[in-house]
């Protein structure tokens, strides 16, 4: 399994993060059917973004299950969000997202890109 993720905003705009369950990044479940990635400002964050104040420490997680990427907030305290055509939706709980749809956590706009494997 891989992700690789492209950061739209702020000081890291344009910077590529690939993480793979080869590389021990993110967390498998013990049935390997289940695989997440955690967003925050923790150091040990896989996404760490300590650059933007208005990210939690553990602000959000990118899931792989069932075959669907899926996006879950924290409860984080600025919210998780989602781009629609008229509106940005805030995430509450645990939702789809697709290959390059625009999310916000805090202040930085992140898109998961379409994997070269």
């Amino acid at each position: 399994m891989r992700l690789d993720l492209m950061i739209m905003s702020g000081v890291d705009d344009g910077l590529r993060l690939s993480y793979t369950v080869e590389n021990g990044d993110g967390q498998l479940s013990e049935d390997q059917a289940r695989w997440k990635i955690s967003i925050g400002r923790k150091e040990d964050s896989d996404v760490c973004l300590r650059n933007d104040s208005f990210i939690s420490r553990q602000h959000a997680y990118i899931h792989w299950n069932d075959s669907q990427w899926w996006l879950e907030d924290c409860a984080s305290t600025n919210g998780t969000f989602v781009e629609h055509a008229d509106s940005d939706a805030r995430v509450s709980g645990t939702i789809p997202i697709e290959v390059s749809q625009l999310f916000r956590v805090g202040h930085t706009w992140m898109r998961i890109e379409k994997s070269d494997e």
